[in-house]
């Protein structure tokens, strides 16, 4: 009885000393909170270059209840942006404290913009400071910028106080046309790192607008997130452009909403909008006399959203052809996508680990040869569109004479 009550006076005096969790705490105000960070190469040199977008506390507030205004009218700015540079990425990050009075802390960054020609030089060094860093959270953002990362970085946005908010907005709101794609950081190791599959990112530019409530109109640089950045292994190899980024969609299942604007079959000046409601995909590979073929079939279904005409769409054999003009641009938009793919040799769409997953035996013998056999694999595509509602009225109201 003696030695228990003893072991237990041990155990209470040891237990609290295994809870002091705080030991390496970090006060908040003493960081420097990155939201978001662009990367580009230096100029004439193999230089990295960093942009860090970095959150002001006291500035980055919601404007109150009862004062007019809101954040993106606020003349005071919520962050600050800071370059730093060195010969490896975390050589230049380590400099930035030659800058900053606060440690940067990167663990809620949201965002990471890699520059185009960084981006076409490769991108294997740098994928090795942001798998390896724990700092750096998986589910950051990856996009790839038209010019350099800096410049997007730099610019605000007159609807979000934090830029960086905007920009994250900016891409999870691609998904009402899907003419972009949405990559994290994982999405692109994984597919980076692939044999049989190479990455996609979505593509960031700078826009110019004209800023008409001012007296002398000034030109505004404005950020617009369309497309997708191509890749072939860790290099980026060509822009698909918005259709033929929703063609790779639409071949990976990944289309949620958007429009199709096709012809009307009453009269070909008149055009009619189609809303998808949903759609799927699958890709069926097979092997014949030792070729291999690749079935893409896709089912989509959508409503007419707007027909401005007043052509009558109860007739079962033109919403039959408005059917098979759907079908045939979704066609379209897949094929263009395929083209430019087979003339990179880029497996975007994931069609090696299909075959892998269906002949792993003969994908063995092939895999280190895939992309240069890709460009001659028949790939044929069935699509199977549907409309389903017409809206609140049948036919649009006719205009007296």
């Amino acid at each position: 009885m003696r030695k228990t009550f003893l072991c237990f006076l041990i155990a209470l005096t040891i237990f609290p000393l295994c809870l002091s969790g705080c030991w390496n705490k970090r006060e908040l105000d003493t960081l420097g909170i990155v939201t978001a960070l662009g990367i580009d190469k230096a100029k004439d040199s193999k230089k990295f270059n960093l942009t860090y977008q970095i959150l002001i506390p006291a500035e980055a507030k919601p404007p109150s209840a009862g004062g007019g205004g809101g954040g993106g009218n606020s003349s005071t700015k919520s962050v600050w942006t800071m370059t730093s540079y060195g010969n490896t990425l975390f050589e230049a990050i380590r400099n930035a404290t030659t800058q900053s009075d606060r440690k940067l802390f990167l663990a809620h960054n949201r965002i990471i913009v890699i520059g185009e020609e960084l981006a076409r030089f490769g991108l294997s060094k740098v994928m090795d400071v942001l798998e390896r860093d724990p700092e750096f959270r998986r589910l950051n953002w990856f996009i790839i910028s038209k010019g350099d990362a800096k410049n997007i970085i730099e610019t605000q946005h007159p609807q979000e106080i934090i830029p960086a908010i905007a920009i994250e907005n900016l891409v999870k709101a691609s998904s009402a046309t899907s003419q972009s794609v949405q990559v994290t950081l994982h999405d692109f190791l994984k597919k980076m790192t692939s044999k049989s599959t190479d990455a996609v990112a979505p593509c960031i530019m700078l826009i110019n607008s004209q800023d008409t409530e001012t007296q002398n109109s000034q030109n505004q640089n404005r950020l617009k997130i369309n497309g997708a950045a191509m890749f072939k292994n860790d290099k980026l190899v060509g822009w698909l452009d918005e259709k033929e980024t929703r063609g790779l969609n639409w071949v990976l299942g990944k289309v949620k909403s958007g429009v199709i604007v096709v012809k009307s079959p009453y009269n070909e000046k008149d055009l009619v909008s189609l809303e998808i409601i949903r759609a799927s995909s699958k890709i069926i590979p097979s092997i014949e006399n030792e070729k291999i073929k690749i079935l893409v079939e896709i089912h989509e279904e959508g409503n007419i959203a707007e027909q401005p005409s007043d052509a009558d769409f109860t007739r079962l054999d033109k919403f039959t052809m408005l059917e098979q003009r759907q079908s045939a641009a979704i066609k379209e938009e897949v094929e263009a996508t395929l083209s430019k793919a087979k003339e990179l040799k880029a497996d975007i769409f994931g069609f090696g680990e299909a075959v892998h997953r269906k002949y792993p035996k003969e994908w063995k013998k092939i895999r280190e040869d895939w992309r240069d056999l890709l460009p001659y694999v028949e790939v044929s595509v069935k699509v199977d569109a549907k409309l389903r509602a017409v809206g609140i009225i049948t036919n649009p109201d006719k205009v007296k004479e």
